[in-house]
């Protein structure tokens, strides 16, 4: 590592979760065997995962690691910059690429194969690590286009009516964020003179709490909200996800809308910290709504995935909800929340692939596949508690810190709207605990019709599912650490100082004079004199 500015550190390390998943998605557009194309897509998003926890290591004592592309440092180049929450999130977002990869590769759908589907799931792979590692509004916006090229493809690959009817939907739905994104790029840019978060912070604190600037990040609000699917703008999500093929889905679910979560997180903590009363009560409230939204609509649904793309709904209302709190203990349980909703949807999205391979069916009133698979079951049973947040899990460790933020901030504000919001927290809760037992006992219990065959399922393909729902345990017995790092990065949002010294170091930023003449001629060269 080297610097280019004092309190700079210049490191390839940002580079390296997206360039690898970029340059073996192009490799794996390449004619080569299936063995090659499966190594290809592996090994990726091995690597992936592998820089993403070198760089959870490297920020792991407060650095913020920057790469300046072209030599150009920030605020005038672009800059890739990782800090603690975006190493954290570029880990989460690894992890559920390799198993989803994985599940694809047992899946053998040799038809979507042809039409490179490896190369489009490393293609999403480099615009979801491009969104957590990017250091300036534009390239987020760059990075959503790269992201989501890549999903419209994968949602739309096979032509069934379904996904066609689907797939419409969430193209003109994130086309509609993506144009108003655009637009907020533009008024940002005309109204604080840059799109660098860190200059943007350092901009908008000189400014102190103005309205122009509020009215912008409300704007920058609504378009995340629209991509992280809170209420009323998520309403693609449960019908889409379902939709696609189990790995697809399983990426998207896990992953798609936390890239959301994840903005909303940089926006108004690192960049609009000075004027977070109407954020904050949107946030509260869209939150509040969704986490009914997502409850009420997955215990009205009867097939897999259906069910679970509303619990992913609910989680990310809880997620809103953390924000809309905005405490210091609010922001950590929503940083540990972000874990737990990452993980435990991954698996289970996993399971219920399996599930649907073994009963042959998308409805969850097959029932009795406890005797064939019991591990499943219990696998089933650890997730449901999680996401419904009951003890031991580690859903009850995280959601149990939102609530008491929750009551703390309302005891001390007297605000009747966060009342409403953990009023909501808890009743969801008790209903996406009703709606998954209500799948594990109509899928799960009783006694299974002999005349309706068991699928066998191999080990290679149940096996993601296995080791995803270990990795849900693993929150339980981890939650000390998970706490007390979720703890540092919430200080770290809190101070946004560290943030912007890291990118745009210690010196002041000053603006260069326009190039002359000579400049260029020294730059260039003498010029050879004409003969």
């Amino acid at each position: 590592m080297t610097t280019i500015a004092a309190g700079v550190v210049n490191s390839w390390l940002p580079l390296a979760p997206i360039l690898t998943p970029l340059g073996l998605g192009l490799l794996a557009l390449a004619p080569l065997r299936r063995p090659l194309q499966v190594g290809v897509l592996l090994g990726g998003m091995a690597l992936t995962l592998l820089f993403a926890c070198l760089l959870l290591a490297a920020t792991g004592d407060g650095t913020v690691l920057v790469s300046a592309l072209g030599g150009w440092s920030a605020p005038f180049g672009i800059v890739m910059a990782a800090d603690r929450l975006a190493a954290y999130m570029s880990v989460l977002g690894a992890v559920s690429g390799l198993f989803a990869a994985w599940f694809m590769v047992t899946e053998q759908d040799r038809v979507r194969e042809r039409h490179h589907a490896f190369a489009l799931l490393l293609l999403l792979m480099t615009g979801v690590q491009l969104s957590f590692l990017t250091g300036d509004l534009f390239n987020l916006f760059v990075a959503f286009e790269v992201m989501l090229v890549a999903s419209y493809a994968l949602a739309v690959l096979g032509s069934g009516r379904e996904q066609l009817r689907e797939g419409f939907r969430y193209i003109v739905m994130n086309l509609t964020a993506s144009a108003l994104l655009v637009l907020a790029c533009g008024l940002t840019y005309g109204v604080l003179g840059t799109l660098n978060f860190a200059h943007l912070a350092q901009r908008s604190a000189e400014l102190g709490p103005n309205t122009t600037v509020t009215a912008v990040s409300v704007l920058l609000l609504i378009v995340f909200a629209a991509k992280g699917a809170l209420f009323p703008l998520g309403f693609w999500l449960p019908g889409t996800y379902p939709a696609l093929p189990t790995a697809s889905g399983t990426f998207f679910a896990a992953v798609l809308t936390k890239v959301g979560v994840y903005a909303l997180l940089r926006v108004f903590t690192t960049v609009f910290p000075q004027d977070p009363a109407l954020p904050q009560s949107l946030l509260l409230g869209l939150g509040a709504v969704t986490m009914l939204y997502g409850a009420l609509g997955a215990v009205s649904q009867r097939e897999w995935r259906r069910i679970l793309s509303f619990t992913v709904v609910g989680s990310v209302g809880y997620l809103a909800f953390g924000l809309g709190i905005g405490t210091p203990e609010a922001l950590r349980a929503t940083v540990a929340y972000l874990a737990v909703s990452v993980l435990v949807t991954l698996a289970l999205f996993l399971i219920a692939g399996v599930a649907e391979r073994a009963s042959g069916t998308r409805n969850v009133k097959a029932r009795g596949f406890l005797e064939f698979m019991p591990l499943l079951a219990a696998c089933f049973l650890l997730c449901a508690l999680t996401v419904a947040g009951l003890p031991p899990s580690g859903g009850f460790i995280a959601k149990f810190a939102l609530v008491r933020a929750g009551l703390a901030q309302a005891a001390a504000q007297g605000s009747p709207l966060i009342v409403v919001a953990v009023v909501s927290a808890l009743l969801s809760s008790l209903i996406t605990l009703y709606a998954l037992l209500s799948v594990w006992r109509g899928f799960f219990w009783g006694k299974h019709p002999r005349e309706e065959p068991v699928r066998r399922v191999p080990l290679a393909q149940r096996l993601p599912a296995y080791l995803a729902s270990a990795l849900v345990a693993g929150l339980s017995l981890g939650a000390g650490p998970l706490l007390a790092f979720s703890g540092t990065v919430a200080r770290e949002l809190g101070e946004p100082g560290r943030y912007i010294r890291g990118v745009l170091g210690t010196a002041p930023v000053v603006i260069p004079p326009p190039p002359t003449g000579d400049d260029v001629q020294k730059k260039d060269g003498p010029k050879e004199e004409k003969k």
